[in-house]
């Protein structure tokens, strides 16, 4: 199973992801459950970094784990545009666990 866990601050922004493991939904190479998350996660990290210029604390190994924190001082239009990626990965992950149920845990912890 993957296991998602989104960090939110008080004001209910998302300060960070982490995922881990295999959603084991069908052969490795073919897990079409896997690729979708992976490409959410990753695309989310990328989209932080190169297009909002947040610099994020991030870890992605081969094993199927990614963190990203996101630093705690942030510009105004960096917060805004954290928002609007992290709440976007958020809304694509929730869907594909809408279709995958027992392939996908996501928990919410506040930070």
């Amino acid at each position: 199973m993957i296991k998602i866990k989104i960090y939110r601050a008080q004001d209910n922004s998302i300060k960070g992801f982490e995922v881990s493991g295999h959603a084991k939904y069908s052969k490795h190479g073919k897990d079409i459950v896997c690729s979708a998350v992976s490409v959410l996660t990753q695309t989310a990290l990328i989209g932080l970094v190169k297009v909002a210029g947040i610099e994020a604390d991030d870890k992605l190994e081969d094993s199927g784990y990614l963190k990203c924190e996101i630093p705690g001082e942030l510009t105004e239009i960096a917060r805004i545009k954290s928002s609007a990626i992290l709440d976007t990965m958020l809304e694509g992950l929730a869907n594909i666990k809408d279709s995958y149920k027992n392939y996908i845990d996501i928990v919410e912890e506040e930070v």
